[in-house]
């Protein structure tokens, strides 16, 4: 640290802006200064930008908090209306209060820990919720394309079966290398094979893939996984504590 010391203490006499200028042009013309520094202080380099590090982190964290907040008080005056059918929903009926959408990528792994931390809350609600699964596949997932066609072509056989492969795909997410993964998983729910493979290939199933993520899209949404809770976006994976919130909110509204 002497050395940068004495390399930069003749530029320290003019006035600030002037001083940081001359500063940057000696560590331009030498940067082996900086290089030398630190290594004479490698304990307190590393310290200094593990700081710097955790004070971006809790910067962003603050940021997406004030912003998902904004959204919340934004959907709660004018919630979300996601398009949902009798023939889309999975789980309750139209009459239950609670309504999730889920957007799902099923490469996504922050998706399988969302699907994990959500089972606790249907179980909860399993009396008055009613859950619709969208699909989200995102262009660098080679997979989770194929997969949400699978998806949808199960849901058209049976929607208990269209349930299973989901959960059966996070429960195995690591294994989902390529397609005989998916004809595996959709034989184990019990998927009619041959119409499975029709259903995969048809313009039917790829429009409704593509519907979906227009939705997203049009929602202003940007990664998965996401959700709508009652007219409520939530990105992320979200605790249950939060998923309660909303619900309340909705409620007393």
């Amino acid at each position: 640290m002497k050395k940068l010391i004495l390399a930069l203490g003749g530029f320290a006499v003019s006035g600030c802006v002037s001083s940081e200028n001359q500063i940057r042009e000696a560590i331009k013309k030498n940067p082996d200064i900086v290089f030398e520094a630190i290594e004479e202080n490698p304990v307190r380099f590393i310290e200094s930008v593990n700081r710097a590090a955790q004070k971006a982190q809790q910067a962003q964290y603050e940021q997406h908090a004030s912003e998902m907040k904004k959204g919340q008080e934004r959907d709660l005056k004018n919630p979300k209306q996601p398009k949902l059918s009798e023939e889309r929903r999975l789980i309750g009926d139209d009459k239950a209060p609670i309504v999730l959408v889920e957007y799902v990528d099923f490469q996504c792994p922050a998706c399988k820990m969302a699907s994990e931390s959500l089972k606790e809350f249907k179980q909860k609600h399993k009396n008055d919720i009613q859950v619709y699964y969208k699909n989200m596949p995102l262009d660098f997932h080679p997979m989770a394309f194929p997969a949400a066609l699978y998806f949808e072509a199960i849901r058209r056989q049976d929607k208990v079966k269209a349930l299973k492969f989901y959960e059966h795909v996070f429960a195995h997410q690591r294994q989902l290398k390529d397609e005989a993964f998916l004809k595996k998983a959709a034989a184990q729910v019990g998927a009619h094979p041959g119409k499975l493979a029709a259903d995969v290939k048809s313009a039917a199933v790829k429009k409704t893939v593509a519907e979906d993520m227009a939705e997203f899209q049009a929602f202003g949404f940007n990664g998965t996984p996401t959700m709508i809770l009652n007219g409520i976006a939530l990105s992320g994976v979200q605790p249950v504590e939060k998923l309660e919130e909303i619900v309340e909110l909705t409620r007393k509204k």
